[in-house]
């Protein structure tokens, strides 16, 4: 759109207006790519919210510019936890839901790593909260006049259309609420759905312009390109030492309750469960602790369906992990009322548990794995997955490769996400990763994600002898091989 220096300005009758520019179909896909075919799958509010750190700290390198946005929504949804909780139970059982947001290592992991699933985490909870406040599911004191309840719906209505707006799980964001305003007959939570829902839909299609000229179109090509991965992209992920082709092929149905007891800390996992219990107990007295069971038992459900994406462990469902902090507090109110001074200290150490086991697991927070089963050494051993996202890659890994790849070589991955191309424009990886660029290879860099491994990455891991390997507790993590070492592949039919 810019006229170039030198050129023939165009004659009038070729000059778009800006409302036409804006309203070509052509355009808006070519400058919006998202909501469609992979690798645009998902809606664009988490790339803009990405765009925060571009105003608040334009000065800033790119990548912690890019995260300052998600980073600030997780550190926000921390503060409005641990205030509506201990509004409600106290401030101890407002500090265990906050810690049990913080302290968890797949949200804190995700939440700095400013992923997708610890953006929707933030928005499901902020939904929850919201709802409650417009709903006013607990009369009290706090409560404000009639017309603050109406900005809590808008509210709920702007979460819940960013929610759908992030991926498609936030589609399903509405069904656990549905469920409770069902069984509680409860009619302002009716009318704070449809309220919100109309509020949502509205923010959807908002911050969704290619679909502003194709309503319909638009919002199918979404969905038929998210509910049919299975034929495109199918992944591989090993569970319990079984290698499962997901979606094609379905995780065991209680892999997201074993997921949950693999990757909590024992400590919050505790408390969490004395809130379940207390949930059931006092559903007629005390229905918001129904509908945040409520919520944390749909979205275990839903990743627990036939055929459904399984891998990345618990990236998936991690906004159940959200939800299970509120429950989580919850349970805390319950200790701390029964036990009292005994109580607080058993919160007190659960929140030092799960403090510790994440410090300990710095910097690679998602290998956690819980002392239950014996922490990643354990999991290693049951068959489980000890890394998946290439974070284990450290800088110390990036300076060894730099340091001892001799000029005119290049280093190879098993395989290739595009942060590999940022490393290379930021100068923190030196070395050619391309095929078409020049040189011989000169390393294998392989991590250890059992289910995604090749019959030659297996032999390679098996008999070669490593040059480095980033390791926990242990177990390694990501593994550099000499490029000799690499088993050669055998040609086709042979």
């Amino acid at each position: 759109l810019v006229q170039r220096q030198g050129e023939v300005p165009p004659r009038p009758d070729q000059v778009y207006s800006r409302v036409e520019l804006l309203s070509d179909p052509r355009v808006l896909a070519w400058f919006w790519p998202f909501a469609r075919e992979e690798p645009h799958g998902h809606p664009p509010f988490s790339a803009l919210v990405g765009l925060v750190g571009d105003v608040v700290a334009p000065s800033w390198p790119e990548l912690p510019r890019a995260r300052l946005g998600p980073m600030l929504a997780f550190s926000i949804t921390a503060g409005a936890l641990s205030l509506f909780v201990a509004r409600r139970w106290g401030i101890w059982a407002g500090a265990a839901a906050a810690g049990a947001w913080i302290l968890q290592p797949n949200l804190f992991g995700h939440g700095h790593y400013a992923t997708y699933d610890a953006l929707l985490s933030g928005l499901w909870v902020g939904a929850i909260l919201a709802f409650a406040r417009a709903a006013d599911v607990e009369p009290g004191p706090w409560v404000g006049s009639s017309r603050l309840r109406w900005g809590w719906m808008l509210a709920f209505g702007v979460l819940l259309g960013c929610a759908a707006d992030t991926k498609l799980t936030g589609w399903f964001l509405a069904l656990p609420f549905l469920a409770w305003t069902a069984v509680y007959r409860d009619r302002r939570g009716l009318m704070t759905l449809l309220v919100g829902g109309l509020v949502g839909a509205a923010v959807l299609y908002a911050s969704n312009p290619p679909w502003w000229g194709a309503p319909i179109a638009g919002v199918e090509r979404f969905l038929r390109s998210n509910l049919t991965r299975g034929r495109t992209i199918p992944i591989p992920v090993q569970f319990l030492g079984r290698v499962v082709r997901t979606p094609i092929e379905s995780l065991p149905w209680y892999n997201t309750l074993a997921w949950t007891v693999f990757v909590t800390p024992v400590g919050i996992l505790a408390l969490a469960a004395v809130g379940v219990v207390r949930a059931l107990r006092r559903a007629r007295v005390e229905p918001l602790g129904v509908l945040a069971v409520g919520h944390w038992a749909s979205l275990l459900l839903l990743r627990a369906l036939p055929h459904t994406p399984g891998h990345d462990g618990v990236r998936q469902f991690l906004p159940a992990f959200g939800v299970l902090a509120l429950v989580a507090g919850l349970g805390a109110a319950s200790i701390g009322e029964r036990l009292g001074c005994w109580g607080k200290a058993a919160i007190a150490a659960a929140l030092a548990e799960g403090a510790v086991g994440l410090a300990l697991m710095m910097p690679v927070p998602l290998s956690y794995f819980s002392p239950i089963i014996g922490g990643l050494p354990g999991a290693a051993a049951l068959g489980m997955e000890p890394t998946y996202y290439w974070d284990a890659l450290s800088d110390d890994a990036l300076d060894w490769l730099n340091r001892h790849t001799p000029p005119g070589r290049k280093v190879r991955f098993a395989t290739y996400p595009t942060s590999w191309l940022y490393l290379r424009q930021t100068g923190k990886l030196a070395p050619g990763i391309l095929p078409a660029e020049p040189g011989d290879w000169a390393w294998y860099v392989v991590q250890n994600r059992p289910g995604a491994l090749s019959p030659r990455d297996r032999a390679l891991i098996a008999r070669g002898h490593p040059a480095w390997v980033v390791s926990k507790w242990g177990v390694p993590l990501v593994w550099i091989f000499s490029f000799r070492e690499l088993p050669r592949e055998r040609p086709a039919g042979g």
